[in-house]
């Protein structure tokens, strides 16, 4: 009864062929909302066993995958209640000029924090795994790093819009945190940002456009699923395709894109290089073929980026002669802290972590004493994130990744 897996996989298929093609394994795996339709944890299920499948033919592997939630990630009974339903109309009601501070004072009270984000639990309990679960007020946008090339950094930030949503969404009546317009700019990153929601749906959406086209070179959309690319002098905003639309849809058509960055040239003469592969499926012969742009199969941009020079490498002691200088190895795998994501080496633990139980989770970190009385009345997200948190502040890695393999044997 599923009209759509054939869909599904010949976008797997297609995927696969094309990042042979372009001889590159993804960095990323970024979906941009709607993972569910109804919110539903065994929707979740099914989607993490594709995706996770999506990502061994990539030649990739899950803790790659970087997700926000949709409207579809809400679950409509809980955000339909009357105690959250008189929040979501206090906040529509408020005059623009005030508008900001309701929404900070929404999300820093406790109370109307966890009642905007309740129906989102699911999403939440799914999300936990990538590190890209959302808990008001200070975790409200996802966050993650890349290296480009050059030593640089792409830091990924993926917006919440659907915290208001409901059965009742109209253009014009969704928001996203104002903490979204607090990105910085720093020589050494370029932002990328992911929104659910376009512009036109949401109240602060002129404020938001300006603004991102001011500081982020990439923006993301999802929510209309109609494919659109449009190449701006700084920046690239891609409205993406929905991997399987609603049939009855005008302009039904599924797709998705790959996307390399590339910076070229050193200090005041470095640029990002941006293609972008638009695949869509065509009927009749029925298969993924490439967007054209006035006839060329990729959207290409080259952006401009301040001057910066990466620093030189730290090199062990230990590859040093007495003047100093390196006699063997090289120091390209010694890290820059401020230059990696401190998240990358719990999210491959973090996936076979939230495969076991509830109760061995609970077991491990109850073993290695990563639990508090504090964690008691928060959700099991929220809870297991703190364990990880605790191990990595504790210089307890090791002994959980050893006690989760452990537990994934005896299953």
């Amino acid at each position: 009864m599923d009209p759509n897996a054939h869909l599904r996989n010949e976008l797997l298929r297609d995927a696969a062929v094309q990042c042979q093609r372009i001889g590159q394994v993804p960095a990323a795996v970024l979906v941009s909302g709607d993972v569910a339709f109804a919110g539903d944890k065994a929707e979740y299920d099914y989607a993490l066993r594709w995706l996770e499948d999506l990502c061994t033919r990539c030649g990739t592997a899950l803790p790659a995958v970087f997700v926000i939630p949709g409207n579809h990630d809400v679950v409509r009974n809980i955000a339909s209640r009357h105690l959250v339903q008189t929040i979501h109309r206090d906040i529509k009601a408020t005059d623009q000029l005030f508008l900001e501070g309701a929404l900070r004072s929404a999300l820093t009270d406790v109370d109307s924090g966890t009642l905007l984000y309740e129906a989102l639990g699911p999403y939440n309990d799914f999300a936990g795994q990538f590190f890209c679960d959302l808990k008001p007020p200070e975790r409200t946008i996802a966050k993650r790093d890349l290296l480009l090339n050059d030593g640089s950094i792409l830091r990924m930030s993926g917006f919440n819009s659907a915290f208001l949503s409901s059965a009742l969404d109209r253009p014009g009546d969704l928001f996203v945190d104002p903490a979204c317009f607090q990105l910085t700019r720093e020589d050494n990153v370029q932002h990328l940002v992911m929104c659910h929601h376009p512009f036109s749906w949401l109240r602060q959406g002129n404020a938001l456009e300006d603004y991102l086209n001011d500081i982020a070179c990439l923006q993301l959309f999802g929510h209309e699923h109609t494919n659109r690319i449009h190449v701006g002098r700084d920046n690239i905003r891609v409205a993406a395709s929905a991997a399987h639309p609603d049939r009855t849809e005008n302009g039904w058509e599924p797709g998705y894109n790959l996307i390399q960055l590339n910076v070229d040239g050193v200090g005041d003469q470095r640029k990002l290089d941006v293609e972008i592969h638009v695949r869509v499926w065509q009927s009749r012969p029925g298969e993924f073929r490439a967007k054209t742009d006035r006839q060329r199969e990729s959207f290409r941009q080259s952006i401009e980026l301040p001057s910066w020079i990466a620093p030189e490498p730290d090199v062990p002691p230990s590859h040093q002669t007495s003047g100093g200088h390196a006699i063997e190895g090289d120091a390209q795998g010694v890290s820059d802290p401020a230059r990696t994501d401190p998240m990358e080496s719990l999210r491959e633990i973090s996936i076979r972590f939230f495969k076991l139980t509830l109760s061995q989770k609970s077991a491990i970190a109850g073993k290695l004493n990563l639990l508090e009385e504090e964690d008691a009345n928060q959700p099991d997200f929220e809870r297991f994130r703190r364990v990880f948190m605790r191990a990595k502040e504790r210089g307890l890695i090791e002994q959980l990744d050893d006690e989760v393999k452990k537990a994934g044997r005896g299953r």
